[in-house]
């Protein structure tokens, strides 16, 4: 299987990140994947469906304190979820990515929203927190956990952040049973995935429950989103009919692993190797004696 650096992520999000907000699904700076979950009508919705799932979240937990709650995006991209979230609320938010090209973009579009008062960008890996960083009451990670190298020294960094009782939520794509990675029909498409996304932490949910359990996290809620994601665009075929011709080709490009990799992506949610999750965790409670 092949593993990944902290240093090949973070090359593989300074090389891309431009393209994705142009060529991807992105919206606005969003750069994850639109999901056309119940009540989405338009292709806008469908780009901020997630962001939108962890938006009423964290309007809710806010109304129900009088400081503002502090909320805390693991892989931030550029700051479009965080800015949106805390143009409707009065959180303070953390952004944390492993590319300091997207800290850059971040702290721009934070200016220019006018919200660099309550919101901020932070170059760090969150397999390792930069040190600093005040507790968390949420903490999300949208299409990030993956790149982790380490699915655990995740969880363990995510529970010295986020406070007792506070809330992590992890959308994300996982292997959709425990055998699926030992399937000789799985491994081929699992693994061009890994290789052109940088994939360091691909789990089944029962892995993934173990490791939340282990570190102290109770498990809320889960929602199954794989049937609502936009697959099948021309674009899409188009790529696919690419990859068919010269995906064998040794090309380097960054671009190019990122259109592979996501072919590769499709497939494995088409065939059911994979799941497109949306998991909720909340943080035990500290225990007084």
């Amino acid at each position: 299987m092949t593993s990944f650096d902290s240093n090949q992520v973070k090359r593989y999000y300074d090389d891309n990140t431009r393209l994705l907000l142009t060529l991807g699904q992105g919206h606005e700076g969003t750069i994850h994947r639109a999901v056309w979950g119940p009540g989405v009508s338009t292709r806008a919705e469908a780009l901020v469906y997630v962001d939108e799932l962890i938006a009423k979240r964290a309007l809710r937990m806010q109304a129900e304190q009088e400081t503002p709650l502090h909320v805390v995006d693991l892989g931030c991209g550029v700051g479009a979820t965080l800015c949106r979230i805390a143009a409707r609320s009065r959180i303070q938010g953390t952004g944390v990515s492993i590319s300091e090209r997207q800290v850059a973009m971040a702290r721009e579009r934070m200016a220019l929203a006018g919200l660099t008062d309550r919101v901020r960008s932070v170059h760090g890996d969150f397999c390792n927190l930069p040190p600093g960083l005040a507790p968390a009451g949420l903490a999300y990670s949208i299409e990030a956990f993956v790149h982790a190298k380490s699915a655990r020294a995740f969880f363990e960094q995510c529970a010295a952040l986020v406070q007792p009782d506070g809330v992590l939520i992890v959308c994300d794509d996982f292997l959709s049973g425990a055998n699926v990675a030992s399937e000789a029909a799985a491994q081929k498409w699992l693994e061009r995935f890994r290789r052109g996304w940088v994939v360091g932490s691909l789990l089944d949910f029962e892995q993934l429950e173990a490791i939340a359990r282990d570190t102290g996290f109770e498990h809320e809620e889960t929602v199954d989103l794989s049937g609502f994601q936009e697959m099948n665009r021309p674009r899409d075929f188009a790529i696919g009919a690419l990859m068919r011709s010269f995906g064998w080709l040794p090309i380097k490009d960054s671009y190019w692993s990122m259109l592979y990799g996501g072919h590769a992506l499709q497939v494995a949610h088409k065939r059911g190797f994979l799941r497109y999750l949306f998991s909720v965790w909340r943080r035990a409670p500290r225990v007084v004696p």
